[in-house]
């Protein structure tokens, strides 16, 4: 039996594809399936741990719902800066990223997806 392998993602990996979606060269959907094949797995470890916490983990945790949170490129930067959380400000950065997304117009974004098919399966009245 060989033994498993465990891949490492990185802050800076997460960081490069959330530049790609925001500037339009990426779709949701590519997002979504990247995301959702590193997080959660047995397979992946995250090089940002502090203690129990890792900035790389809960913004893929986030990702691989973008569906389900109604994410859209346009917010790209709100994850973009909390992956730019420096070591030892988990904490902190974790409330900005939390208020930040708390702060944006969910009920614009349900008309505005409704008919959207990555988004529609979640917006069904």
């Amino acid at each position: 039996m060989q033994p498993s392998s465990v891949r490492i993602v990185h802050r800076e990996e997460v960081s490069r594809n959330l530049i790609e979606w925001g500037s339009g060269r990426m779709r949701s959907e590519d997002l979504l399936q990247w995301a959702d094949a590193l997080y959660p797995s047995d397979s992946v470890e995250y090089s940002d741990w502090e203690g129990d916490n890792s900035v790389t983990k809960e913004t893929l945790a986030v990702l691989e719902s973008l569906d389900m949170n109604l994410a859209l490129p346009e917010d790209s930067p709100i994850y973009l800066e909390f992956l730019s959380t420096p070591p030892g400000e988990f904490d902190a950065g974790y409330a900005r990223f939390q208020d930040r997304l708390t702060a944006i117009d969910y009920e614009s974004r349900r008309s505005q997806l409704r008919n959207v098919p990555l988004y529609s399966r979640f917006l069904q009245t």
